[in-house]
């Protein structure tokens, strides 16, 4: 017995041997499967789709090159017979447009005839006249000029085909048409773009150099935001590839290919430069649809070696049962440790599957958040616009009665601040968003800073009846270095909240205390902005910091806000090594606390503050002349006429090198200051003051040079400065903002480095 036992033994011992022998080696069978998958069948399939997606795409390319050379064939046509007509005004011109049209039957192509002078004024022939847009394309008076604008009078995307003319048409009215062309709607071009190889799954993109989106041919955004170029960057790629090879090889060859995953999905794309027309096109289709049958195949063969791995397996369990089955004891004990495998597993599945639902509603919880927050904002913008719209109609209607016009024209500032406000919390959170966020730091007063704090908000609490008090406790270093800005935003943020959402008669208290701490280079200073308003509930508490999100109740809905100051406030906190902490309960008002360490700076005698405050400005700018570069008419018409009032002159030129001209004819004393726009053609605002302050004059060095400009962000100020510029101002330009500037570069107060219009700056 004992014999048959141990006989028993070894055979099971034998079997185990020859079982393990079995699966080490189907381990590695599957396991060079497996390599030989991921290095050379993926390569072979990747080169597969790489070589489908150039011969689909290469005869799509052929044709719309085709299609770009007729339209060049139609330009040459229709110069040829302009050129040969006798037209002296615009009405002939319009006239000779609507009986090409006929004649040709443009309309039936929606094609449009378009004409545009040496101002870069264009004509059609329904008699439409406007400035083209665009207008970097006319530089340097190409002879041919393609590329995709909506400049007409919607906002459909149109190709423009301009030649300039042999012969210029010089009008009665003094106008020279320089080029003549055609422009067409681009969705004429859909159907060069769908790909019946893909079953019109794909997607194109028309793009300028710099990868802004100009035309999209389908109506689904495969890819979100307005720079395509931004959106491939941050893909996901595939195969050793990067954007960075495909923008290079695009540069070189004029056409380049890559494979990436957008959102989950992978996807080939293929970059081409095209030859006739001054656009980029992106051919984008998702991986599933490209060499189908190729990846099939491999599926197949995949299929058949799992099939044949399970049946192997199969063959082994068999005969693990047959062996085991001669000892129950470890049967049974093999199977209880099975059992309690399976439960193990199957618990962790249970939770990662409850994981796995809690995040699902979490990113269904964000996204409705999002577009929540999407339509709220959609109506706080339109809010101030439609008062904006209806008040200019009203002004119309009662353009005799000074009163009622003054009345009115304060209610559109007051909707403007509004609109302009909501704009800038916007772009404010994507620069934080984006990491872009530029901080200047310098040394200023925190009691200086407390008395324009108070300068600020007095008139809005006093508006409010409500009380403000501003209140300070041992400081004991008086002067840091901060970023003054920044942290006036941060502060500004939660003092208007907190007049917002505090009924009339309430109180507002801004609280400042440094705390005792043991560095000797650093001071911990404690804010607190308190106030007895509607407080907030304990769910909002938790989120009030979140992006997206205001409170719903019947008295916060009719307060208007984007619901990203909070968010806005609590990253510059957080950018700058501070804290945030809040308590708040419904109906009885907040605390907001603010723990941040500044650095100490040494003391100064006097302050630029003060010099502020002594100063009045209502005649600083009387007897002034100004030179002041800007490009748009509009803004330059309005500017001239803002400083006639106020007893000033000025020269406006419309681009850099013009005002570099004038200032260098210029003698001595003719020009008091120069007001330089920064984006304008030829040459840029930073440009022409960087040549102004290298230039012979002998005021070049001395002459005050104050930006004035569009660009708001905290860089563009940095780079203004940097450049030789004495101060930044932001449009839409404030003219008492610009008197405080004036009047700080002429009696040589500190504010000159530190910017002046606060509220403005992102």
């Amino acid at each position: 017995m004992r014999f048959s036992q141990n006989n028993m033994l070894e055979k099971t011992k034998k079997y185990k041997k020859i079982i393990v022998v079995c699966i080490v080696a189907i381990l590695f069978m599957v396991i060079s499967f497996i390599f030989i998958y991921q290095t050379y069948i993926q390569k072979i399939i990747y080169e597969e789709r790489l070589n489908q997606m150039d011969e689909v795409t290469h005869q799509m390319f052929l044709n719309l090159e085709d299609v770009m050379e007729t339209k060049w064939d139609y330009v040459k046509v229709q110069c040829n017979i302009i050129e040969a007509a006798d037209i002296r005004t615009t009405e002939d011109l319009s006239l000779h447009m609507k009986r090409i049209t006929d004649l040709y039957e443009f309309a039936d192509s929606k094609i449009t005839l378009l004409a545009v002078d040496d101002s870069g004024k264009y004509y059609t022939e329904e008699g439409n006249q406007g400035m083209v847009r665009d207008t970097y394309h006319f530089e340097h008076s190409p002879k041919k000029i393609n590329y995709v604008s909506n400049f007409m009078t919607t906002n459909e995307s149109r190709m423009v085909f301009l030649k300039k003319l042999e012969h210029p048409i010089r009008l009665q009215s003094g106008q020279t048409i320089n080029y003549y062309g055609l422009y067409q709607d681009m969705h004429e071009l859909n159907e060069y773009f769908g790909c019946d190889a893909y079953e019109n799954n794909n997607s194109v993109y028309i793009l300028d150099d710099n990868g802004f989106k100009l035309f999209n041919s389908n109506k689904v955004e495969l890819i979100k935001g307005h720079n395509v170029f931004t959106v491939l960057k941050k893909m996901q790629y595939l195969h050793d590839s990067s954007f960075d090879k495909a923008e290079k090889e695009l540069k070189e060859k004029g056409v380049s290919y890559s494979n990436a995953i957008l959102d989950g999905t992978e996807y080939f794309y293929v970059l081409k430069k095209m030859d006739h027309a001054a656009w980029n096109l992106i051919f984008l289709v998702p991986a599933k649809y490209v060499a189908t049958n190729t990846v099939r195949l491999v599926k197949l063969i995949i299929w058949f070696i799992i099939l044949f791995a399970v049946v192997a397996a199969g063959c082994m369990i068999k005969g693990i049962v047959t062996v085991l089955r001669k000892s129950q004891s470890e049967a049974i004990e093999i199977e209880r440790e099975n059992n309690t495998r399976l439960e193990t597993i199957n618990t962790e599945l249970t939770q990662a599957k409850r994981a796995a639902e809690q995040a699902f509603e979490v990113a269904n919880n964000a996204s409705q958040s999002k577009s929540d927050f999407l339509a709220s904002m959609s109506h706080d913008i339109r809010t101030p616009m439609n008062a904006i719209m209806g008040i200019t109609s009203l002004i119309r209607h009662d353009a005799g009665n000074k009163d009622k016009v003054i009345e009115y024209v304060d209610k559109i500032d007051v909707s403007a601040q509004h609109l302009l406000g909501i704009i800038n919390d916007v772009l404010d959170m994507s620069k934080i968003e984006a990491g872009k966020t530029v901080f200047s730091y310098s040394d200023f007063s925190i009691l200086e800073f407390m008395q324009e704090i108070q300068t600020m908000f007095c008139p809005q609490t006093e508006e409010k009846h409500q009380s403000l008090v501003i209140h300070h406790e041992n400081i004991v270093h008086e002067w840091v270095n901060s970023d003054y800005v920044h942290l006036m935003q941060i502060f500004s943020n939660l003092l208007s909240n907190a007049v917002k959402y505090t009924q009339k008669g309430g109180k507002i208290q801004f609280l400042v205390e440094e705390c005792e701490t043991k560095s000797s280079a650093y001071a911990k200073y404690h804010f607190a902005v308190i106030d007895n308003g509607v407080g907030m509930s304990e769910d909002f508490k938790d989120k009030i910091f979140d992006t997206f999100t205001r409170e719903e109740s019947s008295l916060t809905n009719k307060i208007q806000g984007t619901g990203l100051g909070m968010a806005i406030t609590k990253n510059l906190i957080e950018a700058m090594g501070g804290t945030i902490d809040v308590d708040s309960e419904l109906g009885l008002g907040s605390c907001f606390e603010v723990f941040m360490d500044l650095k100490i700076a040494e003391e100064s005698v006097s302050s630029a503050l003060q010099v502020e405050e002594s100063e009045t400005y209502d005649d600083i700018m009387k007897g002034m002349r100004f030179l002041c570069a800007e490009d748009n008419e509009l803004n330059a018409e309005i500017l001239t006429e803002l400083l006639k009032i106020k007893g000033a002159e000025c020269t406006v030129c419309e681009n850099g090198e013009r005002i570099l001209e004038t200032f260098e004819r210029s003698a001595p004393g003719d020009y008091d200051m120069i007001l330089m726009d920064v984006q304008m053609p030829v040459m840029n605002g930073y440009e022409a003051t960087k040549a102004i302050r290298k230039s012979s004059h002998e005021q070049a060095k001395t002459i005050p040079i104050i930006a004035m400009t569009a660009n708001a962000f905290s860089d563009d100020i940095h780079h203004s400065l940097t450049v030789g510029m004495n101060a930044h101002i932001s449009k839409p330009v404030e003219m008492k903002v610009l008197e405080k500037t004036i009047s700080s570069i002429k009696f040589g107060g500190g504010l000159k480095r530190r910017l002046l219009n606060n509220k403005d700056e992102i």
